[in-house]
């Protein structure tokens, strides 16, 4: 991974600047959303601590980055001739982002450097995925590149308080997603793990904390690192059925991906439960809300419960007609919808439950 640095606390922001000459860059231009650049003042702090590094801002990545989006930018970098691209938001501006410098590695012979700087807890900072809407389709496309991933990346929790708190919760249930496919990913990643079920723990405790103290920065601080562990080294650990089914439920129909988590992970993981048992019961075990000699197969039944008792918690979105997906959709999501352990029929059987 190219990742070098990870920058966190409050006001880490003014670390920019040094960013920029540590990396070498001169000319830096802003990727971001409309809402950032018109309705906060999150974007004027960051063009501010740029400095004269500062060469443009375009503000026209919208929800899932569309594919015209992401040539827009590309449009801005080439037309400016920036060498560092700071990526400013969720998930969307970031990938963005990253499909930006994939393109002008094909035509520079490099990668220009970028930092990113979240205002979500999608995690996207951390990963060499790169997930794009194809309009003509209205679906999500992408690649995996572990150059595109963000040099650096700052956790200013000062940067989150504008994000609308629904938006920021349900990113953080996003996390909890990441976390928990970790844990029945293929293969052997007993770091990884480790750093899943802390995740884990930290988002179960500081999710319900920050709705009832939003605006406490230390209590946002704890979610950013939280997420951060819930997506640590990803390239070995794919993710699993729920993010399948986010990504298709997601572009298709304009659904955020921490919604679509909130419909799809509890019931992905009851359903799981009997294929990766001991994973999902060492959930329930972390979070100490069953005895550690609890049969596995009951542990792993309670973690999804917990799942969908902390969405509930939190107020969010917990069912597909929740974002206006009816049951005429369910067999064609089913079906385009890749699945490591379920077949189509159980997928769509899945999706009913989630109605």
């Amino acid at each position: 991974m190219p990742q070098e640095h990870v920058i966190f606390g409050a006001n880490s922001i003014n670390n920019l600047p040094d960013e920029v000459a540590r990396l070498g860059g001169q000319r830096s231009l802003i990727i971001t959303g409309r809402t950032l650049a018109t309705q906060t003042d999150v974007i004027d702090r960051v063009r501010e601590a740029l400095g004269i590094s500062y060469m443009g801002t375009y503000s026209g990545i919208r929800q899932h980055a569309p594919k015209s989006d992401v040539e827009q930018a590309l449009s801005w970098v080439q037309k400016l001739n920036v060498d560092v691209l700071v990526s400013v938001g969720g998930g969307s501006p970031i990938d963005a982002t990253k499909a930006v410098a994939m393109a002008i590695s094909q035509e520079r012979g490099f990668f220009p450097m970028h930092i990113a700087i979240p205002t979500t807890l999608s995690a996207a900072e951390f990963s060499h995925l790169v997930g794009v809407t194809d309009e003509e389709s209205n679906m999500k496309v992408g690649f995996a590149h572990t150059q595109v991933t963000p040099r650096t990346v700052i956790l200013d929790a000062t940067l989150t308080l504008q994000t609308p708190l629904p938006l920021w919760l349900s990113s953080g249930i996003r996390s909890l997603d990441h976390a928990v496919e970790t844990l029945y990913a293929p293969g052997v990643h007993p770091i990884n793990d480790t750093l899943a079920l802390e995740a884990i723990r930290r988002l179960f405790e500081y999710l319900p904390q920050c709705k009832a103290h939003p605006e406490d920065t230390e209590i946002r601080t704890e979610l950013q690192l939280a997420s951060w562990m819930s997506f640590f080294d990803e390239v070995n650990t794919p993710m699993g059925l729920s993010h399948n089914l986010g990504r298709r439920i997601g572009a298709s129909y304009s659904v955020p991906h921490g919604i679509t988590s909130c419909i799809t992970l509890p019931h992905v993981m009851h359903a799981l439960a009997p294929h990766y048992t001991h994973a999902l019961a060492q959930i329930a075990y972390a979070l100490h809300i069953v005895p550690s000699k609890t049969d596995e197969l009951e542990a792993a039944y309670l973690a999804a419960d917990a799942v969908s008792d902390l969405i509930r918690r939190l107020g969010l979105p917990q069912w597909l007609r929740d974002v206006g997906v009816n049951e005429s959709e369910l067999h064609a999501i089913a079906t385009t919808t890749p699945s490591r352990v379920l077949n189509a029929v159980e997928v769509e059987a899945l999706l009913r439950g989630m109605l």
